[in-house]
């Protein structure tokens, strides 16, 4: 018995931290393309770059999220681990369609819905705490409006206070300011993202633990209250696992956002950056996640159509938005769908 619930441990252990690298290698895009594609770094440079930054801000600017994602969801003391697992394998399936067809999507929406599918098959929806959901809903539709709002105000701002500076002058500056928002906004992406994956394995150990407690002392050990809590080597190892997924980078979703939508320039890549960093940091220190492609992808829309509307390409922008709007309900049907065919399968093998 004991045996059976470290391996299942492990396995939901291995299979969020190959979520964390799909998250990050998908959402490398948001975080660099704008730099590459203005010339202020090189792709290997910017990348390599990122993914330190991106494993400061998860390692270091604390777990709210982490702690909303494992309890703010689903109540924890009734999820099983078998529907985080589930969940975890839908989220991943929809990282790797969306980067197949080369549309920015949420790992974030892919998660809550693959969560909200398997609790919902599963027999736990009086369970779901559909108020926090509604919340988290609702700060996920909020932010892309924020980003696209901010990144058009600061763009018209900044073209204003640089009127009167030559063109090739202030481009330079741009360009040499540009990295310093890219590594911003890496951090803030870590600080958000990699604790989705550490409060999954926290919630599932907190699961597990109380079956298993000799075999599981080493993953994990409860706080004095018998509460929820983060351990320091799952904070490590999710750090590590999206910050080696953003290394690797997601090549066909960088060349969407980098120069699907329009020609970005110094300005346009800056201001995008800066507007994207700082709500997403703010919504890491409040605890809501938040999808860092939609934001980015929002805010980048917004520096364009700052120049002038017709500087986007709108036809992009609407597969982005149609990708946006389906993913929660998506991943929630393939999360359901799985959960059923694994239920029937061990129903019909007497396991």
């Amino acid at each position: 018995m004991d045996n059976s619930i470290l391996a299942l441990a492990l396995l939901i252990i291995v299979v969020v931290l190959i979520f964390d690298f799909s998250n990050g290698f998908n959402d490398s895009a948001p975080v660099v393309a704008a730099v590459i594609s203005s010339g202020a770094m090189s792709p290997r440079n910017a990348l390599v770059t990122a993914a330190a930054f991106e494993f400061a801000g998860a390692y270091l600017l604390g777990t709210a999220v982490a702690t909303m994602i494992g309890t703010g969801i689903v109540d924890p003391r009734v999820i099983s681990p078998q529907i985080i697992l589930v969940a975890l394998l839908a989220a991943i399936a929809w990282n790797v369609l969306a980067w197949h067809r080369a549309v920015p999507t949420s790992s974030s929406h892919a998660l809550i819905g693959g969560l909200i599918g398997a609790a919902l098959v599963g027999g736990n929806i009086e369970r779901i705490q559909w108020f926090n959901v509604l919340k988290i809903y609702e700060v996920l539709i909020l932010t892309p409006v924020l980003g696209f709002a901010i990144a058009f105000g600061l763009t018209r701002v900044l073209r204003s206070a640089l009127r009167r500076v030559r063109p090739t002058t202030a481009n330079l500056a741009l360009l040499r300011l540009q990295p310093w928002a890219a590594f911003w906004l890496a951090m803030s992406h870590g600080s958000n993202d990699a604790q989705k994956g550490m409060g999954l394995i926290a919630v599932a150990l907190f699961l597990l633990y109380p079956l298993a407690p000799q075999s599981l002392a080493l993953l994990y050990t409860p706080d004095s209250g018998g509460e929820f809590n983060v351990p320091g080597w799952v904070i490590a190892a999710c750090s590590a696992a999206i910050a080696l997924g953003m290394a690797t980078g997601g090549w066909r979703i960088i060349r969407t956002l980098g120069g699907g939508l329009y020609r970005i320039r110094p300005i346009h890549g800056f201001t995008s950056q800066v507007s994207t960093a700082a709500i997403i940091y703010a919504a890491a220190i409040s605890g809501f996640p938040v999808s860092t492609s939609q934001i980015a992808s929002s805010s980048i829309i917004g520096a364009g159509a700052a120049q002038r509307m017709n500087a986007v390409r709108w036809a992009p922008v609407r597969q982005i938005v149609a990708a946006w709007v389906i993913t929660i309900p998506s991943a929630a049907a393939l999360s359901a769908l799985m959960y059923s065919a694994a239920r029937w399968t061990t129903s019909i093998l007497g396991v």
